[in-house]
């Protein structure tokens, strides 16, 4: 007995009801598995009604990749030839294109899967949580790491000048992007957050500028000023660190019945401001001893 079977569904079913029937009676069955011709124009239909949908869509897709991928490749470089005509340090450079290129191929995504049809909006506003509440618990190191951006590109200072920030002196050896670090004549390690630095006044001694380094003594009243004011220029004449740029000054800032508070500056290079300091206070030192200059007890601080 020959039996056709056309329709799939009721393929399976048959044969699983008809097994044990035509085990008995032992019948042949024939399958035809042959898919009707109206079932092929049902799933080619579909295939053409789907890419009539959908087609446009990711070929537009397609496209946005395709022009997006180029138009940051070239926003990248020239932001590397931005921050290279900027001097910003070799180091960070590639941070800062990689941050960038990151950014610009995340909103390329968002744009992407818009374009498609999948809603971003869900996406956006979990991104944005996430990244509101990463802000908020590091809002401190975030604010340190702008104002280290700040400092490298506009270079208030640089490595090798001598800062005094906060009470705090020392010649800068490292600008890192959370802190800079200072190193002390005594070998002394000071690391400054970023921004400590740019939310108050800091006082640059850069390298290679002409500076004053200032020296300031309390004096015996009567002490003539001519003979002071000799005593200082021979010191400084003999200063090694002496740039020349002027000549040494004294400059009386408070007078009491018993001491005068003295400046005694002399014109040095800004690397060498703290030599010039050191050698000034162990000359004048010698030299007072040696011309009969009495320095006076020190006063209050309030009285000075």
């Amino acid at each position: 007995m020959l039996i056709q079977v056309q329709n799939s569904h009721f393929k399976s079913t048959f044969l699983t009801n008809f097994a044990t029937f035509s085990a008995n009676r032992r019948f042949f069955i024939v399958i035809n598995c042959t898919t009707t011709l109206l079932e092929q124009k049902t799933y080619l239909d579909h295939l053409i009604d789907f890419g009539w949908k959908y087609g446009p869509s990711v070929l537009s897709a397609l496209a946005l990749v395709l022009i997006g991928l180029w138009v940051i490749k070239r926003l990248t470089r020239g932001f590397d030839i931005f921050l290279r005509s900027r001097n910003v340090d070799p180091s960070l450079r590639p941070f800062f294109t990689s941050l960038s290129d990151t950014g610009m191929k995340v909103i390329l995504v968002f744009m992407v899967a818009n374009t498609i049809g999948i809603a971003t909006t869900s996406f956006i506003a979990i991104f944005s949580a996430i990244a509101f509440s990463i802000g908020l618990a590091l809002q401190g190191s975030l604010g340190n790491f702008a104002s280290g951006v700040l400092i490298l590109l506009f270079r208030p200072f640089r490595v090798g000048d001598l800062l005094s920030i906060d009470g705090k002196m020392g010649k800068v050896t490292e600008i890192q992007i959370f802190s800079t670090v200072l190193a002390t004549p005594t070998g002394k390690k000071i690391i400054i957050p970023n921004g400590k630095i740019t939310e108050g006044p800091i006082e640059n001694i850069a390298e290679g500028s002409d500076v004053q380094a200032e020296v300031t003594l309390l004096i015996h009243s009567k002490t003539p000023l001519d003979w002071l004011r000799a005593t200082v220029e021979e010191v400084a004449t003999r200063c090694p660190y002496a740039s020349g740029h002027g000549p040494a000054s004294v400059q009386i800032s408070g007078l009491s019945r018993e001491d005068m508070k003295v400046q005694i500056a002399v014109w040095t290079k800004g690397e060498t401001y703290e030599e010039s300091l050191n050698f000034m206070y162990e000359e004048l030192k010698k030299a007072f001893d040696i011309a009969g200059i009495e320095l006076a007890k020190e006063r209050r601080r309030e009285s000075l």
